[in-house]
């Protein structure tokens, strides 16, 4: 059991932790009556967050709610989260951390994911589903980059197309107007002397 000093230094760290957070998503690892991560696939998670400059933090319930309270973030009932509380504490873009904590839940029941803090506000458990489900920043780039380019790439292939086929178009242009009769010309009208 931890100190009354060990208590304060924790609710210390976690409210120098989660004001730098871009996302902060609640989650249980265990459930009474149901088996909980392995240490292996606790580590997996936490190996997989890392690739992403986030980690993942075990807390008790007492202590995180008395951090919240100091960081005056409301709308987070932590006694309401069944089980035992672990954060996903996102660094950089709150997409791809989302993706990853979504990703390891789906394919680990044990991990389920709650509410968020991202922002300044809560989102709700759908939200965060949501965002997980949702295509990275860099893969909504790629996407963007190829609808942009899908356009310029039609026009080049099109002006390629004109281009090769103009000389053929313009031939048989000229050869229909070489084939037509010129206009006839009025005739000479002879030229007539006085002496005549």
């Amino acid at each position: 059991m931890k100190t009354k000093a060990q208590k304060q230094e924790a609710i210390d760290q976690l409210e120098k932790t989660l004001p730098d957070a871009s996302i902060t998503i609640f989650t249980t690892f265990s459930r009474a009556g149901e088996q909980g991560l392995s240490v292996s696939q606790m580590q997996q998670l936490k190996r997989s967050l890392r690739e992403l400059e986030s980690e993942y933090v075990v807390t008790k319930k007492t202590l995180l709610t008395k951090a919240l309270e100091d960081l005056k973030y409301d709308g987070i009932d932590v006694y309401g989260m069944d089980g035992s509380i672990g954060l996903v504490i996102g660094r950089g873009d709150i997409y791809a951390v989302a993706k990853a904590a979504y990703q390891f839940a789906k394919a680990n029941p044990s991990l389920k994911l709650f509410v968020a803090w991202s922002d300044g506000h809560v989102m709700t458990t759908e939200e965060v589903v949501e965002l997980g489900t949702m295509p990275s920043r860099d893969e909504l780039i790629v996407r963007l980059l190829g609808m942009l380019n899908y356009p310029l790439q039609s026009l080049a292939i099109v002006l390629n197309q004109i281009a090769e086929g103009k000389p053929a178009d313009i031939a048989p242009a000229q050869e229909v107007e070489s084939d037509t009769a010129p206009a006839e010309e009025p005739a000479e009208e002879p030229v007539v002397t006085p002496n005549e």
